[in-house]
């Protein structure tokens, strides 16, 4: 195993077990067998090796989400990748918190998500069963989902976040659905 996936996985295993606070230099070098100045070598900076741990647990995510539909109904594709993404903040809240602040400020993290929810929404619109414009459309489905996922941020028990995310969903693609006649 290469010295950097040494340090990612110790820095990965910390993460988990002990939270963002935990992921310091100094305890990721003793978790890893390595002095400091490997870590400057391989990710830069502390900032760099924290990017380095989100972006290959976005890597493992995004396969996830990409996984091939075991439905042809393009709402229930939707609403998998939804739930792929509380889930997985659900099961790796350390990781997802790590991932919320650096995605804030490199929204780049973030954008491979993006797009694949919006290339899903583009479809429901596409076929008529969204009934505003794609851009309205993701930008809702994409903001009930980050208000789902900040329950996670919040410790809120795992019962209350499945209930709401439920009912966003369902409220979103509700509203998305109406026909702009309805009241």
């Amino acid at each position: 195993m290469d010295t950097e996936t040494v340090i990612l996985d110790a820095a990965a295993r910390l993460l988990e077990a002990l939270g963002p606070a935990a992921l310091t230099t100094r305890a990721v070098c003793e978790a890893a067998g390595v002095k400091a100045p490997t870590i400057y070598h391989h990710f830069g900076d502390k900032e760099g090796l924290e990017r380095a741990v989100v972006r290959r647990a976005m890597a493992e995510f995004m396969q996830r989400k990409r996984a091939p539909a075991v439905t042809s109904d393009l709402l229930e594709q939707l609403r998998f990748g939804w739930d792929v993404a509380v889930e997985f903040a659900l099961k790796r809240p350390a990781l997802y918190a790590l991932f919320a602040q650096h995605a804030r400020l490199h929204p780049d993290l973030a954008a491979e998500g993006y797009a694949l929810m919006h290339a899903r929404v583009q479809r429901l619109v596409d076929t008529g069963r969204f009934r505003l414009p794609v851009d309205t459309a993701a930008r809702a489905v994409w903001a009930a989902s980050q208000g789902v996922l900040s329950l996670v941020h919040q410790n809120a028990a795992r019962k209350d976040v499945e209930a709401t995310s439920r009912l966003l969903f369902d409220a979103v693609v509700n509203e998305l659905t109406r026909s702009p006649s309805t009241p």
